[in-house]
């Protein structure tokens, strides 16, 4: 009766102490960029069919640090699709090319409460990154609109509560999201409760059979 108690035990042991999460380590800059790119170089590619070749951004009605962020980033995608990029765009200049404007650019980054997939494993939480856009991209010489742009996107994934900080590390402020932390009777005392209830029951289940 004692092995097949201990047997018991160990079988509930393993599967609570056996940790297979699937964990991120892409950094939140890197999937800003990577989300950003994504709504916005689809329009690229089909402005340039209509030969346009220059591109001015617009960014002015955004806070400084996301305008800054916006164009380096799409200026440098640009580049590359061949555009003659101009990131300082002056409404009042006489530009006649393409004009891409912002009218918002919302970073959200979220993360859930941290949790175990083992008792006393690691800690994990859920983390969300989404970005709302809206702005159009227009023609400088004859004010017509070529894209309006109002797009939404988000990236779910896990990573370690320990990684946070360093997934987080930036030049931008805004790659840091809220954490939430965890209470010492969700990390020990409950999975511990827990686990020592099943283990009583087994107790009980093969003591009664006896």
């Amino acid at each position: 009766m004692i092995m097949k108690i201990l047997l018991s035990l160990f079988i509930i042991f393993f599967y609570v102490f056996n940790d297979e999460t699937i964990v991120s380590n892409t950094s939140n800059i890197s999937i800003i960029d990577s989300l950003t790119i994504s709504l916005i170089v689809g329009d690229l590619k089909s402005l340039q069919s209509d030969n346009e070749d220059s591109l001015a951004i617009d960014a002015s009605g955004l806070d400084r640090e996301v305008g800054g962020y916006l164009k380096v980033l799409l200026g440098n995608i640009a580049t590359e699709k061949s555009f003659k990029v101009f990131r300082n765009y002056n409404s009042a200049s006489s530009f006649q090319g393409l004009v891409l404007v912002f009218h918002l650019f919302d970073i959200g980054i979220e993360y859930s409460e941290p949790f175990e997939n083992a008792f006393l494993g690691e800690n994990y939480v859920n983390r969300k990154i989404s970005i709302e856009l809206k702005g159009q991209i227009y023609s400088a010489r004859s004010d017509i609109i070529k894209a309006a742009l109002d797009k939404e996107i988000s990236y779910t994934d896990v990573i370690l509560y320990e990684d946070i900080e360093w997934l987080e590390h930036s030049v931008y402020e805004f790659t840091t999201g809220m954490r939430r932390n965890y209470s010492f009777w969700d990390k020990y005392f409950e999975p511990a409760l827990a686990i020592t209830s099943v283990a009583v029951m087994v107790y009980l289940f093969f003591t009664q059979r006896t």
